[in-house]
C-alpha cells in the first residue's frame, strides 16, 4: 500500500456534522483530514439531499448572528445568510468549504474501503486506491454509521428491538419554482375549507392535534394535513401505483427565493432495510423520480398552479435505518426526559419528530442534554460517531437524529481528539466544554429543562413508548 499520510483526526463523511467537528477539532490544534466522496456537495443532507427547512434549536428562532446558543452550527448558518431557517444548498456547500479551508482542515475527496482495527484502537483508514491514512483518532460522520460497522460495530434496525416492525419516513424533498408564497398561503387556506379534506382529515388522524399554518421571513409551515391529503385523494384517484406506501402530513416548506420554495412533507414508507440504506447512500431512485413528474402535475391540474415546476435534488431524507449498538452510553427518551446529564457537552431543543410513527404527542418541545458517551465505543477507544446512527434508542432517535444535535455532539468529539492520547473518552469534560467556549461555540443553555417534566407523564401514559422502558 502507498500513500501513508498522518493525522490526528481523520473525519469520514461529507455530512453538516462532520465538516463542522473537524473545523473545531483543527482550530483546537489537531492536525486534521475530512475524507468526502468524489463528487457530492459538502453538507449532506442539508445540501446534498435538499433539506433546505433547517430544524434549528426550538429555543433560538432568532436570526443565527444573534443567537449564541446555537454553537458552531448557528456560526455556519450565519455565515451562510440563513435568515431563520432556510438553507440554500449552493451557499451551504459554499460556505462549510471556506470554513473548512480558513481551519486549515485537508479535504480529501477519495472512496474509502474500511478502518484497520488491532485491539481496542483503530490504526489506519485503507483507501480504494491502494493508499492507507493514520491517524490518532477517526470520527464516524456517514449517516449510517458506514465506517464504523468496517470496525466491527453492531446495529439495531428501525424499532424491531421493540417487536415493531416500522421505520420513520423517507422523503424526497422537490424543490417547486414558478410559484410565490402568498399563493401557497391562499391555497392552503382554500384547502382548509374543503369539506372532503376535512372529512379524510377526521378519518385519517382522528384527534391529533396539528401545527397551524404559519408563515415568516424565510419559511411557510404548513401544520394542517389538508394539502398533504389533497395530493392523497389525487393519487389514489389516478390509480397510481407506489412502490412505497404514501402517507398524507403537513409540510414544512422553505422559501429559497421570491418563486423557489423546497418542500419536506412527502411521506413514503420502506420496512426494508436494505432498501433505506440503498436510498441513503445513493439518493432518489427511479420511483421517486416518476413520483416528482407526478407531484408537479399535481401541482398544476388539481392545484391550478400553471406555472409550477418540480425539480427533485440528488439525495433523499431517509429518517432512520439503524442505532449503533456498544457505545459508552445508549442515549433513551426517558433519559431525556428526566434531564440525564452525564458527560453533557450541551443542549438542544426539540419536538420529538415521530414522522408516521403514531406516538403520542408530547405538550412542548424537549430539552434534551448532548452526552458525550453516545459517540463513543467500548471496543474502539479512539472511535467517535456523531451522526443520527449514534448511540440513541428508536425512540431518542426522533430527536437525536436531527443535525444541531449531531453537531453538538461532533465538534465535542472533535476538541477531544486534539487533546487525547489513546482514548477519546479519556479527556476531562471540563477541559472539552472550556475548549468550545474559547472557541465560543459551547451550545449550553438550560432553559427549557424544567419544562420536561411536562413530558413525563404524557411519555409514561402511552402504551408505545413504555415499550423502551419495559
Amino acid at each position: 500500500m502507498s500513500a501513508i499520510r498522518d493525522f490526528d483526526l481523520i473525519v469520514v463523511g461529507n455530512e453538516t456534522e462532520g465538516c463542522l467537528a473537524a473545523i473545531a477539532a483543527s482550530r483546537a490544534g489537531a492536525k486534521t483530514a475530512l475524507v468526502v466522496p468524489p463528487g457530492k456537495l459538502l453538507g449532506g443532507l442539508l445540501t446534498e439531499c435538499g433539506l433546505a427547512f433547517v430544524d434549528r434549536d426550538s429555543r433560538h428562532l432568532t436570526p443565527p448572528e444573534a443567537s449564541p446558543h446555537d454553537g458552531l452550527f448557528g456560526q455556519f448558518l450565519a455565515a451562510a445568510r440563513v435568515p431563520l431557517v432556510s438553507l440554500e444548498a449552493g451557499q451551504g456547500h459554499r460556505t462549510l468549504a471556506t470554513m473548512l479551508e480558513d481551519a486549515g482542515v485537508q479535504i480529501l475527496e477519495a472512496d474509502w474501503i474500511g478502518l484497520v482495527v488491532e485491539g481496542d484502537r483503530a490504526t489506519a483508514l485503507r483507501m480504494h486506491d491502494g493508499g492507507v491514512l493514520t491517524a490518532r483518532h477517526f470520527l464516524d460522520a456517514t449517516p449510517d454509521g458506514d465506517l464504523a460497522e468496517t470496525a466491527g460495530i453492531r446495529f439495531a434496525e428501525g424499532f424491531s428491538e421493540y417487536g415493531i416492525d416500522r421505520y420513520l419516513g423517507v422523503s424526497p424533498l422537490p424543490i417547486v419554482r414558478g410559484v410565490t408564497p402568498e399563493t401557497i398561503l391562499e391555497t392552503c387556506e382554500r384547502l382548509a375549507q374543503d369539506p372532503g379534506l376535512e372529512a379524510l382529515r377526521a378519518k385519517a388522524f382522528g384527534e391529533r392535534k396539528f401545527l397551524d399554518l404559519d408563515h415568516g421571513p424565510d419559511y411557510i409551515l404548513i401544520g394542517p394535513p389538508h394539502l398533504g391529503l389533497a395530493y392523497q385523494r389525487w393519487r389514489e384517484a389516478h390509480g397510481f401505483e407506489t412502490r412505497y406506501p404514501f402517507e398524507a402530513d403537513g409540510f414544512n416548506v422553505a422559501v429559497i427565493g421570491p418563486d423557489a420554495t423546497s418542500w419536506n412533507g412527502l411521506i413514503y414508507f420502506s420496512q426494508d432495510p436494505s432498501t433505506l440504506l440503498k436510498l441513503s447512500r445513493e439518493g432518489s431512485d427511479a420511483f421517486f423520480k416518476l413520483e416528482a413528474s407526478r407531484f408537479e402535475r399535481f401541482l398544476q391540474d388539481e392545484l391550478g398552479w400553471r406555472e409550477a415546476q418540480v425539480e427533485l435534488p440528488r439525495g433523499v431524507y431517509v429518517r432512520q435505518t439503524r442505532h449503533a449498538l456498544g457505545t459508552r452510553h445508549r442515549l433513551s427518551l426517558g433519559e431525556i426526559v428526566a434531564n440525564h446529564d452525564a458527560g453533557s457537552v450541551g443542549t438542544f431543543c426539540y419536538y420529538p419528530d415521530f414522522r408516521g410513527f403514531r406516538a403520542v404527542a408530547v405538550p412542548n418541545p424537549l430539552t434534551a442534554h448532548v452526552v458525550l458517551e453516545t459517540g463513543l465505543f467500548h471496543a474502539v477507544r479512539n472511535l467517535g460517531i456523531a451522526s443520527r446512527a449514534g448511540g440513541y434508542t428508536p425512540f431518542a432517535h426522533s430527536l437525536c437524529r436531527l443535525v444541531q444535535y449531531n453537531v453538538t455532539l461532533g465538534t465535542a468529539l472533535g476538541v477531544a481528539a486534539a487533546f487525547a492520547e489513546r482514548d477519546l473518552g479519556a479527556v476531562p469534560l471540563l477541559e472539552i466544554r472550556a475548549e468550545l467556549g474559547r472557541q465560543g461555540i459551547l451550545s449550553d443553555d438550560p432553559a427549557g429543562l424544567e419544562r420536561n417534566r411536562n413530558a413525563q407523564f404524557a411519555l409514561r401514559s402511552d402504551p408505545i413508548l413504555k415499550l423502551e422502558s419495559a
